[in-house]
């Protein structure tokens, strides 16, 4: 079994941000209900606050053995099988109110596909040009030795690589791109049965046109893939005659599936039906 303590590549005052919170809010409860003097409550939410500040750097692991990856967070476990990982997931951004620059790393699972969206493993800053600052704990490099062992892709090597490298690790191994579509690619009729019209889609799209950029990455990548798919039965309209619609959708096409990190070259607008089919089927 293999074990990377995550402690260090987490946002530790986040952790002692929320045990404060709850110190705080326990001195409330003892003070409104006469349990405690201010004196005891203030004794109490101390040791709530180190307790929980001692506690960091036991309270996240990612374990790897031959079952698959158990996440451990604030001791509660999960284990995600071999089958349902995807890889590392790793979203930069930057910090509105200060300017910082952060990296995101999640866990990439399979369900649903090609979502920016699992289990929080780290968070930390990087340069103003998304590189390493050459200050990166050692867990990092294990969490990227990790999955190049198990041959899971990891969403930008080359930052991997110059992180493994500053720990003295080898490289990542070179990874596949996913080629896709792997199956039958269902037909326009079948990809879109049930889907609403064009006309009240495109109206839904254009209203959360302004918001989606800053929503949940779920979100992001369904607004994408209706998108695209909204863009394909526009095409099909006019059996692709009209050179507008058709760029639009093959050019939504793919933006999908750079989201996705798979090539799709040979049949972008296939790829979008099948998606579209497997997210419509598994909506309530």
């Amino acid at each position: 079994m293999t074990t990377v303590r995550l402690a260090s590549i987490r946002l530790t005052g986040e952790i002692v941000t929320f045990g404060c919170m709850l110190a705080l809010l326990t001195a409330i409860v003892l003070i409104e209900t006469g349990t405690a003097g201010p004196g005891t409550c203030m004794l109490i939410a101390a040791a709530i606050v180190t307790v929980t500040a001692m506690a960091v750097p036991h309270a996240f692991w990612l374990q790897a053995d031959a079952n698959g990856l158990t996440m451990t967070r604030l001791l509660v476990r999960r284990t995600y099988p071999w089958r349902a990982v995807q890889g590392l997931a790793m979203k930069f951004d930057e910090e509105s109110e200060t300017g910082t620059h952060r990296v995101t790393l999640r866990l990439r699972l399979t369900d649903p596909q090609g979502l920016y969206w699992g289990p929080l493993l780290g968070k930390l800053t990087t340069t103003d040009d998304d590189l390493p600052r050459g200050t990166e704990p050692r867990a990092l490099a294990d969490l990227f030795a990790l999955f190049g062992r198990h041959g899971l892709p990891v969403d930008k090597p080359a930052f991997a690589n110059a992180v493994l490298s500053a720990h003295g690790l080898p490289p990542l191994p070179p990874q596949l791109a996913r080629l896709v579509p792997t199956g039958p690619v269902p037909t326009p009729q079948q990809a879109y049965a049930g889907a609403p019209s064009i006309e009240d889609e495109r109206r839904k799209l254009l209203s959360k046109r302004r918001v989606i950029p800053a929503g949940p990455p779920r979100k992001q990548r369904e607004y994408l893939l209706r998108y695209a798919a909204m863009s394909d039965r526009a095409s099909l309209q006019t059996h692709d005659a009209r050179l507008e619609d058709s760029t639009r959708a093959l050019f939504a096409a793919h933006q999908l599936a750079k989201h996705d990190r798979v090539v799709a070259d040979s049949d972008p607008r296939g790829y979008v039906r099948q998606q579209y089919l497997i997210w419509h089927s598994s909506r309530p």
